[in-house]
């Protein structure tokens, strides 16, 4: 009788044992899981499989902002990113057309614009995006 309790004493420690294991291993995971959501990096996607990801807030981006106050009629290559809040970050321009006047770009005011996360973005991926635009107003 005495042999039962002694070994019902060791697997209660050894369940002691592994419970302090497992309770430490899922912290971990947990928080290593948490900072990898936070720090994701972006995908690189194409305009047309944006709105996978993000739709813009107001509908459409309005691009006339970034040239304020200009008779707006050319065309320009933008790259920049939406961060995982749906926010528009790094935005480039390039191959601008001379009849934009690049001296009075609003970038700060454009960026303003944000972005919902797609139903099939539940992780609000960041993404990167490449976009060709015409202005014709």
């Amino acid at each position: 009788m005495r042999t039962l309790i002694n070994s019902g004493q060791n697997t209660a420690k050894h369940l002691s044992f592994f419970a302090i294991i497992l309770c430490s291993l899922l912290t971990t995971g947990c928080a290593s899981l948490g900072s990898s959501i936070g720090n994701q990096v972006e995908k690189q996607v194409s305009v047309s499989d944006l709105s996978r990801y993000w739709i813009v807030k107001e509908g459409v981006l309005d691009w006339s902002i970034l040239f304020d106050e200009q008779d707006i009629s050319g065309d320009f290559t933008a790259n920049f990113k939406i961060n995982s809040l749906g926010e528009i970050q790094h935005i480039d321009l390039t191959d601008i057309s001379e009849s934009l006047k690049t001296e009075t770009i609003k970038m700060e005011s454009f960026s303003r614009q944000s972005f919902i996360s797609a139903k099939s973005n539940y992780s609000n991926q960041p993404v990167s995006v490449t976009a060709r635009v015409e202005l014709n107003l």
